[in-house]
């Protein structure tokens, strides 16, 4: 599947009955809504999980899908945890999952291209775009944008593939 989006990845079981532990890689969020998920296990052989439970557990959270009934069983589900971007829950009004910023282009309010959105990531206060660019030398280079909604984030228009800020090419 094309459009899986690695959230988690499994700990181990959790109990007797089948429950995993799951150590997510955002808020756990687009896990606890998506009742389909795909594990990639360490031969990179992907599974269907349909998820019957999940719940918070410590830092982490424990999941139960059907099929998977006992302590061997949880313990064997080793891998990576993905769910299909069409599965993903509505974002909410005037919100946007960052998986849909990757590969945006970024102009500033003058319209001047400063680069194509490659990841997001965070300085602990946060979050930051993190954007790809050519400099001077016509190589690729890379800047951080803080993802400040008013201040330097102006627009975020997912149809046209656009995000428009304010910054200038000399900041980066």
């Amino acid at each position: 599947m094309d459009d899986l989006v690695e959230l988690g990845r499994t700990a181990g079981a959790y109990g007797f009955r089948g429950w995993v532990r799951i150590v997510p890689l955002e808020s756990g969020e687009v896990l606890q809504k998506a009742k389909t998920w795909v594990l990639t296990d360490l031969k990179g052989v992907q599974t269907t999980l349909q998820i019957e439970a999940f719940r918070r557990h410590g830092d982490g959270f424990i999941a139960k899908w059907v099929g998977c009934e006992t302590k061997e069983a949880a313990e064997a589900a080793r891998g990576r945890v993905s769910v299909a971007r069409a599965d993903f829950p509505d974002a909410g009004k005037d919100a946007v999952w960052a998986v849909d910023l990757i590969g945006l282009q970024v102009v500033n309010r003058e319209g001047v291209a400063l680069g194509t959105v490659q990841s997001i990531g965070s300085n602990g206060v946060q979050d930051l775009l993190i954007i790809d660019y050519e400099n001077a030398d016509g190589k690729t280079a890379q800047f951080m944008l803080p993802l400040v909604k008013d201040v330097y984030l102006l627009s975020i228009d997912t149809e046209a593939r656009v995000i428009t800020v304010d910054w200038q090419p000399d900041w980066r």
